[in-house]
Parts: structure tokens; C-alpha cells; sequence
């Protein structure tokens, strides 16, 4: 029996509206629930540092807890289902970061590779790629 790509995406795709979501609501939490805490996880970030789970989620955590909001607009949202359990997305977009003190951060051309594995019936992302340009800060007066 074949790949139901459509089935795949069909369970994928709601994850990935999670993830957005809780993002632009600054949800910590939330957000990192769609992550998987295993020994294995990998999340190379803009910077070129590549983080473990527990690095990832300090990171998330410190980040979030600065926000009061962000504006993500995507631009390029491109599934490949490599097998049943197995998808990467590759997104690009933008995105505005509203921060508690007034700070303002826009990041232009944001790109995101995601590797979403499905385990115990559960899909969640283990590995993450991201990069952009430097992003333009605006300061609160």
C-alpha cells in the first residue's frame, strides 16, 4: 500500500496552524507542545548555533516572554511527504515582532525548514532550520 499524501496532510498541515498560532500569540507553551522533547531534536537557528530541545525551549521561552505579539505573513509554504510518518515543510515569509517594551523587530525573507515525524500516532517537529537576514529593530521612544 501506497503513501496517502492527502491523509498525511490532512494531519500535518493542523499542527503547522498550531505552531503559527502560537506564535503570533507569544504562547510559549503552546508552541513548544508542537516540538518533540527527544535526545534527537535539532533546531538550527538564524544565528548558525545549533540548539538541542532543552537549549530550543530556554531560547523560545526567553523570546515569548519578551513579546506581546507578532504578525507572521507567508509568502511560500511547500509540503514534501518523504513516507507515512516523515514530511518537511519548507515556509518563507515575514514576520513582525511586537514587543512588550515597545520595541518593534521586522524580519524580512524568514525561511524555516521543518521536519515533522509521526510517533505513537503523534506528529511533532524534530528538527528545524532557519534563516534570514538581519532583522530591522525598531526602538520604543
Amino acid at each position: 500500500m501506497g503513501i496517502d499524501k492527502n491523509q498525511v496532510l490532512k494531519e500535518v498541515k493542523p499542527l503547522f496552524a498550531d505552531i503559527n498560532r502560537y506564535s503570533e500569540t507569544a504562547e510559549a507553551d503552546l508552541f513548544l507542545q508542537c516540538y518533540a522533547e527527544t535526545q534527537d531534536f535539532i533546531a538550527i537557528s538564524g544565528d548558525g548555533i545549533i540548539r538541542n530541545y532543552t537549549e530550543f525551549k530556554k531560547i523560545c521561552k526567553e523570546y515569548y516572554g519578551s513579546l506581546s505579539k507578532q504578525k507572521i505573513t507567508t509568502t511560500h509554504e511547500i509540503y514534501h511527504v518523504l513516507d507515512d510518518n516523515t514530511v518537511v515543510l519548507s515556509w518563507s515569509g515575514h514576520i513582525e515582532a511586537f514587543f512588550k517594551n515597545g520595541d518593534f523587530m521586522k524580519m524580512e525573507n524568514y525561511a524555516v525548514t521543518f521536519l515533522f515525524n509521526k510517533k505513537a500516532g503523534q506528529w511533532k517537529v524534530i528538527h528545524t532550520h532557519e534563516s534570514t537576514l538581519p532583522p530591522e529593530i525598531l526602538k520604543s521612544k
